[in-house]
């Protein structure tokens, strides 16, 4: 039975989430034009040196599940980053040019997280933007255009090229979970998950899908760090047919479940590669 739901509105939600923020860490946590967007004060001498928080990935995965373990979950992590901004302030703002590496996002996400902060972004594939990441010492910090204002010798295209540097010598990072599906058993759906890093781009680098994808096969960008890839000893040469194995495999049932019900969503929605090019299903 799924948790009936105590918070339905995003204001009822932000307002739960400002209040044990601010008392377990005894900072202001300030609201903004945007309900699911919250501004907390790093030190209260100083009104300038504050963090902004976005809740609407969360409060999504909470909508669809009304379990509160993600809200907990995230609460935590943005304790503990706060935590560090507060003591380790130079140490924090500071990027590590060996640990940037490319994510994709719901290019929703980067529009209502980013509208404060504009992330340093680009578009990927239609509903989805890459957006850059250093993921040090369990602590994962989007780089913003304000990042680079700490760091001097980064500029916007000098983060893009180290990222997709850091994503080639890191090597093709192999699914931990292969399921043929019980619907078609010519299908099989690899899960890409639990990396050390973000691997989403790999799928589309030349160099790196080449030789480790088949040439035609279905692929979904379901959560933070999961990625699902249906391949089939069928043909997969024409949109029929792979319309036809989506549904018969019911890989779309699978990614849809992902996507709502495992925290952190990215989209639900599924994208044909074939012969190296990546088009969103419904558009082909």
């Amino acid at each position: 039975m799924r948790p009936a739901r105590l918070y339905d509105a995003p204001e009822q939600f932000a307002e739960m989430m400002m209040k044990h923020l601010s008392e377990s860490m005894n900072v202001l946590v300030q609201k903004t034009e945007e309900p699911l967007l919250l501004e907390i004060n790093v030190n209260l001498n100083d009104p300038q040196e504050k963090i902004q928080v976005s809740l609407h990935n969360t409060f999504r995965t909470y909508m669809a599940s009304g379990d509160m373990n993600t809200a907990i979950d995230y609460l935590n992590d943005t304790i503990r980053c706060t935590e560090l901004m507060r003591t380790k302030k130079d140490d924090v703002v500071k990027l590590d040019s060996a640990y940037i590496y490319p994510a994709i996002r719901d290019t929703r996400y980067v529009e209502e997280a980013g509208k404060n902060v504009k992330f340093i972004s680009e578009a990927y594939l239609p509903g989805l933007s890459v957006i850059y990441l250093e993921i040090k010492d369990s602590c994962s910090k989007i780089i913003t255009e304000a990042s680079l204002e700490y760091n001097p010798r980064l500029t916007e295209e000098r983060v893009k090229h180290l990222a997709y540097r850091n994503l080639r010598t890191a090597g093709w990072q192999s699914s931990r979970l292969t399921l043929q599906s019980p619907f078609r058993e010519s299908c099989c759906i690899e899960v890409f998950m639990d990396n050390s890093h973000p691997i989403e781009c790999q799928f589309l680098l030349p160099e790196m899908a080449t030789s480790n994808l088949p040439k035609s096969c279905l692929i979904a960008y379901t959560n933070r760090k999961t990625a699902m890839i249906m391949y089939s000893n069928e043909r997969m040469e024409t949109l029929s047919q792979v319309m036809r194995l989506a549904d018969k495999s019911r890989f779309r049932d699978v990614v849809k479940r992902s996507c709502l019900f495992r925290p952190n969503p990215v989209s639900e929605q599924i994208y044909w590669i074939h012969n190296g090019e990546a088009k969103l299903l419904e558009e082909v």
